[in-house]
């Protein structure tokens, strides 16, 4: 979609397009946000009421432009008027929206145009754009062909598995089709076993620990988020992976490089804003998944709360938590997590939340606390709890 959004403004078919990721969790705010950022509308940015955030929009899309949105990645009904997403009587304006399902383009009142997997041709032809000329050696073709049959004609996992096994020597493409025969069926709502696989392929192959490790903490923010290499940093800094970087400025070197890896690895994308990059929703999952055994604690990421009950009651395990939320009204007076090393609270909700001033008490292995819209009582107890070791980050939104 960022490349027909990207064509259409090259080939002047709309006056204004613009494209906002939708998810499954539905964030109205960063639809809003994303919509905006495309057509220039700065003055929603300063506004926290939804609905005068919508009524922004409504009256930038009713200027008498031809004007495309893009909604990507559309999961459920959508109150588009709500939104602000209301073009009045313009016929010549238009909404595009992606969904996985046909049921959701029904639901939104859509005429549906089903999108193929590539078929073996393309497929061979993606294949070789990421993998090189050594899949055509003759000694090679036949397991290439296999491995790639194994990616079933999904473009994500092509080029994630391409680039893994980029010029590699006929062992390392046999020992790749050895990990796929024994791969051991993995359950993960909204990513199929032939995805897993093929993606926990591609984190097997990285070559280097830390380059895991980068990508494990870009998979700790939220769906569709937007990860500010600064802020990537100032966490990986925060946590001891990077020692011997004396400075920010020569960990956010080694970060960059490390970033590069991974989009070249087809794991990471190109963020939307200036320095920033991003994550398809498929590969954070996976990454989640497989983090325990590599970090040897989990990750914990939730989206979309509205009650502390929805979080996990056994926190017993992770070491990242990541949670972001609408309208909580009461925290639990502290919270159980020992393991607990990273701690990311980002508030939706209108107005400032303040958590009790006991919250973090037996929380031991803290040593980052992100926050946006989130408060502490500012007392001696805390200040003497956690203060003196934590690293602080605040999240813009």
């Amino acid at each position: 979609m960022e490349q027909v959004r990207s064509q259409l403004v090259g080939e002047k078919c709309f006056e204004e397009v613009a494209l906002a990721v939708v998810s499954a969790t539905l964030d109205v705010k960063s639809i809003q946000k994303q919509l905006a950022y495309d057509l220039g509308l700065t003055d929603l940015a300063g506004k926290e009421d939804e609905r005068e955030r919508a009524g922004l929009l409504k009256r930038r899309l009713n200027n008498g432009k031809k004007v495309l949105l893009i909604l990507d990645d559309v999961w459920s009904k959508l109150r588009l008027a709500d939104m602000g997403i209301d073009f009045g009587d313009a016929k010549s304006c238009k909404i595009l929206m992606t969904s996985r399902e046909k049921r959701v383009c029904d639901d939104n009142d859509c005429r549906p145009f089903k999108i193929e997997l590539l078929n073996e041709v393309e497929a061979w032809c993606l294949f070789k754009q990421h993998a090189g000329d050594c899949i055509e050696k003759h000694e090679i073709r036949p397991s290439a062909e296999k491995v790639l049959k194994e990616c079933g004609e999904l473009p994500l996992v092509i080029r994630a598995i391409g680039e893994a096994l980029k010029g590699g020597n006929l062992f390392e493409w046999k020992d790749a089709l050895e990990q796929f025969n024994n791969f051991s069926p993995q359950k993960i709502a909204n990513v199929d076993d032939q995805v897993y696989k093929t993606l926990e392929l591609s984190f097997n192959l990285l070559k280097s620990q830390e380059t895991k490790v980068c990508l494990f903490l870009c998979s700790i923010l939220g769906e569709n988020a937007e990860i500010s290499i600064d802020y990537l940093t100032a966490l990986v800094k925060a946590m001891g992976y990077l020692p011997d970087m004396d400075s920010l400025w020569k960990a956010k070197n080694r970060v960059l490089s490390l970033v590069k890896v991974l989009k070249s690895s087809c794991l990471l994308l190109e963020g939307r804003y200036e320095n920033t990059v991003k994550m398809h929703d498929a590969v954070r999952d996976v990454a989640v998944s497989i983090a325990p055994k590599e970090l040897n604690y989990g990750i914990l990421v939730k989206s979309g709360i509205t009650e502390w009950a929805m979080v996990d009651e056994t926190c017993q395990r992770y070491g990242a938590i990541s949670l972001r939320f609408h309208h909580i009204l009461e925290f639990p007076r502290r919270l159980e997590c020992p393991q607990l090393q990273t701690f990311s609270l980002i508030n939706y909700g209108f107005g400032s939340i303040q958590v009790p001033n006991t919250f973090f008490d037996r929380l031991e292995k803290l040593n980052v606390l992100a926050m946006s819209n989130v408060s502490v009582a500012p007392t001696d107890l805390v200040q003497e709890t956690y203060l003196h070791r934590c690293f602080f980050v605040g999240v813009k939104l």
